[in-house]
């Protein structure tokens, strides 16, 4: 599987957010030429998230355009999508086997040692792999969970870590 998780607080307005679910598409339709199950989350701290899963040959496009098209707009507690991701696997019913999980954001993020073990130890489990890409700003503790962590001017095919997930 891959797993596209976008961050949709406040400061993603705009062109920042067009880009990224521009890459959140253009990742979908990888996974999609290479048979593999797909799913894009979008969170805005503890405002809700929206999840969309694209399982082999059912995607639904009514539904991809209304995620695409949606923005949340809130505030961003990165912690969310570390301290959510393994009910929002479960709840994906995402197929076991080696997964690309990939953050997208531009927010600074503090997360405890006790939420960092649990996240490297569901990893671990479900045999995923975390790429994050920050925007702008300082990984601080993304780093500390993500087996590759790229920070990047701008969502951009120039830049080595749009790159880098594009060649998955």
């Amino acid at each position: 599987p891959i797993i596209i998780v976008l961050d949709e607080s406040g400061s993603m307005v705009g062109e920042r957010n067009h880009a990224a679910k521009a890459l959140a598409l253009a990742l979908a339709w990888i996974a999609r030429q290479q048979k593999r199950w797909c799913a894009l989350i979008a969170y805005s701290g503890d405002s809700g998230e929206r999840i969309l899963p694209l399982p082999l040959g059912k995607w639904d496009e009514v539904a991809l355009m209304n995620w695409l098209e949606a923005f949340i707009g809130q505030g961003s507690d990165l912690d969310v999508p570390v301290r959510e991701m393994p009910k929002f696997y479960e709840s994906l019913k995402a197929p076991k086997g080696k997964t690309d999980l990939i953050f997208l954001t531009d927010a600074a993020c503090n997360i405890s040692g006790k939420l960092a073990k649990i996240f490297i130890d569901w990893k671990r489990s479900v045999q995923a792999k975390l790429i994050t890409l920050v925007i702008d700003s300082e990984p601080e503790d993304l780093a500390k969970i993500s087996d590759e962590v790229h920070r990047i001017r701008s969502v951009d095919v120039s830049e080595y870590g749009v790159e880098r997930i594009l060649s998955l």
